[in-house]
């Protein structure tokens, strides 16, 4: 089904004053795409738009990029041109500023994205009325990285998707936003596409701000140079001030570069390690000759400018330095083609913990790593393992490598990461008695590569109320009956979780795909003494979107109901009315995959 495919592909890469009020704010040639095949090509022109046709709600085992019915198309605008936001003071500053951009081809702002419904993505209008300004706070306030994979996963093709542009906003501030909420849930590579999407002349003070980020993060100098003036001028970064002899340099023009950087030690833009990272990049372009060495032994954090200029001048910082900068760096650096085969390994679990590597592409990775001699020392082990999951000589000595790489893992993500890395090798064992003890891990890697059918075979394999158990009542494509409250009791007798958190999650999973009836989420929340249904301004917000067949408002504000370090910290009402609302525009698919997560790791 559509929902494995999407999992075994990966990546080379209510109004505005309640908004505030209403988001919950809480504590994958290179790697190949989560996304569908051709989500990297570029887009054809976007059509000439058309009234939407509402369309119907999927089935349970329905695509993930399915969506339900639309209430009707968001009318969408010509963005507004940088001109149009200018104050007087700034056109005589910008009009030094030049575009070789004809008007013939120049891109629309009405739809922008990086695929197309027919290739995975959302339909056009999957943001349906929504407010611009409430969905740009919405992206804005979310604060990544998710503490959902899946959740993960479909937010980035939502954003992803080319969708029509909310009318009463800029096109380049709504890209702006949509890419940097992108970069913070770790995936750098996509991001970028989607900012360069957009004309170097139209570019926003908003999108230039976020989009040096972007470039620094993906280590490409090069693709800051088109926008660099643009940068300079428009906003108050140092950052970008400086770009601009990098830029020169790349050019092949010295004089001009040198004379840029005399300025950016002069008037301090930028000091220490960065002015020498800054330096070093200009020497790295045509005719730079300059001989740079950087020295980290005074260094105590990484910041997105020394990762950039480091990486993009062939030199990999001291791993130490990178813990300060948060689990979605892990997502930026995996996905580098400049960066050690070892360090590709050292990320790929944080990253398919992130939702931005899959199985496959780990499995890849763990391949060429198992044949660099540099570092078969340090992973011989590990990739022997991987190697016995898919073609050991029977189910127990694939069972057993699987059983090496799990408890192998160091720490949480680690753990999560090596279950994504034997979901396929999971799907293939044949569920038998024999293997009843290790159902429930071979059940959560099944579902962590969306193997769910396969994961399904197991159910008669696994006690009522057992981990194994809960993770299929949520993540099973059917459930014939209803579940009731003694089941659930038994699952709370096996919940060692703080108040039974796990318990509250797999209720609130259950109650929102409707597998539980209204009298048994009474009962048993005023069991484990949780309000699961509880309503706040920002689930009124998500249902709202729901109702009016919203699969993309629906997707940024299940993004930010899941902002949070882990499932620990989410709480069972958000998931409880994240999965209700993506039933009801018809991702049952993701919805299954979510709550199924929820049980695994909550």
């Amino acid at each position: 089904m559509r929902l494995r495919q999407l999992s075994s592909l990966i990546f080379v890469t209510a109004g505005v004053l309640a908004v505030g009020a209403a988001l919950p704010v809480l504590g994958q040639q290179g790697p190949e795409s989560i996304l569908p095949p051709g989500f990297g090509d570029p887009p054809p022109p976007p059509p000439t738009p058309k009234a939407p046709t509402p369309k119907t709600n999927g089935t349970p085992s329905a695509s993930p990029g399915a969506t339900g019915s639309t209430s009707g198309g968001a009318k969408s605008e010509t963005a507004k041109s940088a001109s149009e936001s200018k104050t007087e003071d700034e056109d005589d500053e910008e009009a030094e500023i030049r575009y070789d951009v004809p008007p013939t081809a120049r891109r629309s702002l009405k739809q922008v994205g990086i695929m197309s419904e027919a290739n995975g993505g959302f339909p056009v209008t999957a943001f349906g009325v929504a407010s611009g300004d409430f969905l740009i706070n919405a992206a804005r306030n979310t604060k990544g990285p998710l503490a959902s994979r899946w959740g993960t996963i479909m937010a980035r093709r939502a954003l992803a998707s080319r969708t029509n542009t909310p009318s009463d906003v800029s096109g380049a501030d709504w890209i702006a936003e949509r890419a940097g909420l992108i970069l913070r849930m770790g995936d750098a590579v996509v991001a970028r596409q989607l900012v360069q999407q957009v004309d170097s002349g139209v570019y926003s003070k908003r999108l230039l701000e976020v989009s040096m980020p972007i470039f620094l993060a993906n280590a490409d100098l090069s693709g800051m140079c088109p926008i660099a003036d643009a940068g300079s001028q428009k906003t108050d970064s140092p950052e970008w001030k400086t770009a601009l002899s990098i830029c020169a340099s790349l050019a092949g023009e010295q004089g001009r570069a040198t004379s840029v950087l005399n300025q950016v030690r002069n008037k301090g833009w930028v000091k220490g390690v960065d002015y020498l990272l800054t330096e070093k990049a200009v020497g790295a372009g045509t005719n730079g000759r300059r001989t740079v060495k950087i020295e980290w032994d005074k260094v105590t954090t990484m910041t997105s400018w020394r990762h950039g200029m480091a990486q993009a001048t062939g030199i990999e910082p001291p791993e130490a330095l990178y813990k300060n900068m948060g689990k979605e760096v892990d997502g930026w650096r995996v996905h580098l083609p400049m960066i050690s085969t070892k360090t590709r390994v050292a990320t790929a679990s944080g990253a398919a913990a992130l939702g931005v590597l899959s199985n496959r592409a780990m499995v890849d990775i763990y391949g060429l790593a198992a044949e660099d001699q540099d570092i078969a020392a340090d992973i011989g082990t590990r990739a022997e393992n991987v190697r016995a999951a898919f073609v050991g000589s029977s189910d127990g000595d694939k069972i057993t490598a699987m059983q090496g790489l799990w408890d192998g893992a160091t720490n949480e993500t680690e753990r999560r990461g090596m279950l994504v890395l034997t979901a396929r090798a999971a799907a293939l064992i044949a569920p038998n008695s024999g293997s009843a003890g290790d159902a429930d891990r071979l059940i959560a890697s099944m579902l962590s590569g969306g193997f769910d059918t396969q994961a399904a075979r197991w159910i008669s394999l696994v006690d009522e109320g057992s981990l194994g158990w809960g993770m299929l009542a949520a993540g099973s494509p059917e459930w014939a009956n209803m579940i009731g409250t003694g089941a659930l009791g038994d699952f709370q007798g096996n919940d060692d979780s703080e108040k039974y958190h796990k318990s509250a999650l797999l209720l609130a999973g259950l109650g929102g795909l409707g597998r539980v009836s209204a009298e048994t989420m009474t009962n048993f929340s005023t069991d484990i003494e949780v309000n699961v249904t509880r309503e706040t301004n920002w689930s009124r917000a998500i249902k709202a979107a729901a109702a009016r067949g919203e699969s993309g408002t629906v997707a940024l504000l299940a993004a930010a109901g899941l902002q949070a370090p882990d499932w620990s910290k989410v709480p069972a009402h958000h998931l409880y009315h994240i999965i209700g609302a993506l039933k009801t525009v018809g991702l049952d698919a993701e919805a299954r995959m979510i709550a199924a997560e929820a049980v695994s790791f909550g």
